[in-house]
């Protein structure tokens, strides 16, 4: 599982796979809605502005769970609007992209006129601190100044959850653990909280201390399916396999709509038990209908020999680039 596992490591904080094909169609300004995907209606309300701000601006938030070119030019285009609304829902809709990309998108609200604007952009930023230039750090040192100000006014949990995240994500651990360790006792079935707490301790390498902390949210809240999820990515980091698939298998049961629980469910179980991960890759698809499920579907098929194999890629060659069947079939037993 080795190299397998290296991009679900990289990618454990993500809600998504990223694509393997070039999505390369163009924004959609004309056409019946009817026909177009979720995804391309969300884009092409976005930027209707036909549509309320309203409308827009939580079509812009929903596209934060379709990074494709169609979302990307919709929300390019919102950050520059002039409603406000707009250009904080895009900032939104940004998350999923790639930080050097997002930085290059959102950076230039941090001196948005909109306080709250400014805040949603320098929150999208600054959890990708640890990465940024010396340069960034010190362009998003205001703006981190300015929104900590802010909130530390604030008294309101939901306000102290972000003041604790913004130190979370500054790298002032200690800060935050106090709001989130204070937070917890306020109110303990709030799975955020939980969740955040223990990627605090993640940042600081001490993953053992953030696994108790999700067992003593389990025990607090057992049918959190997002708990078992970050529990199963704690223990992938802590080279805990076997317990790892069992946490995802439990995150994958009680949310069992979720095609990427399932798709994780399948690459933990690769090495335990085939017949669970086979099975677990055709859930996902079968959920999602996505190009990226019915791939890894294949690629399990052709590396161990499935008679399903041949029909598989039959299919996944309707919307997947020839090279991509090509390199499957130089897997195939």
């Amino acid at each position: 599982m080795g190299e397998r596992m290296k991009p679900l490591l990289k990618k454990c904080a993500a809600l998504g796979l990223a694509s393997i094909f070039a999505i390369a169609t163009p924004v959609y300004a004309t056409g019946s809605l009817q026909s177009m995907t979720p995804e391309q209606q969300l884009a092409y309300t976005a930027q209707n502005k036909n549509e309320s701000t309203e409308k827009r601006a939580e079509a812009l938030r929903q596209l934060a769970r379709y990074p494709n070119q169609n979302s990307l030019v919709a929300v390019a285009r919102g950050l520059k609007d002039p409603e406000p609304m707009i250009r904080e829902a895009a900032v939104i809709g940004s998350d999923l992209y790639q930080f050097k990309h997002r930085w290059q998108i959102v950076s230039p609200l941090l001196t948005d006129s909109e306080l709250n604007v400014r805040m949603a952009a320098t929150a999208n930023l600054l959890r990708e601190y640890s990465l940024m230039s010396a340069a960034q750090q010190a362009q998003i040192e205001a703006p981190y100044q300015e929104v900590t100000a802010y909130l530390t006014k604030q008294q309101d949990s939901e306000s102290q959850l972000l003041l604790a995240d913004v130190y979370r994500w500054h790298g002032e651990w200690s800060n935050a653990d106090a709001i989130y360790q204070e937070l917890v006792k306020i109110d303990p079935d709030n799975s955020q909280i939980w969740l955040n707490l223990s990627d605090n301790y993640r940042a600081q390498n001490q993953d053992e201390q953030a696994l108790l902390i999700l067992d003593k949210a389990i025990v607090q809240l057992p049918k959190e399916a997002s708990l078992y999820y970050s529990k199963a990515l704690t223990q992938v980091r802590l080279s805990h396999k076997t317990q790892a698939a069992q946490s995802i298998q439990a995150a994958a049961d009680l949310a069992e709509n979720n095609s990427y629980y399932w798709y994780l469910n399948g690459v933990l179980h690769e090495d335990i038990d085939l017949k669970i991960a086979t099975e677990s890759f055709e859930q996902a698809y079968l959920i999602s209908g996505s190009p990226e499920q019915l791939y890894a579907v294949c690629d399990i098929y052709v590396r161990y020999g499935n008679v399903k194999a041949e029909a598989c890629l039959e299919e996944l060659a309707k919307v997947a680039p020839d090279y991509v069947i090509a390199q499957l079939k130089e897997k195939q037993k």
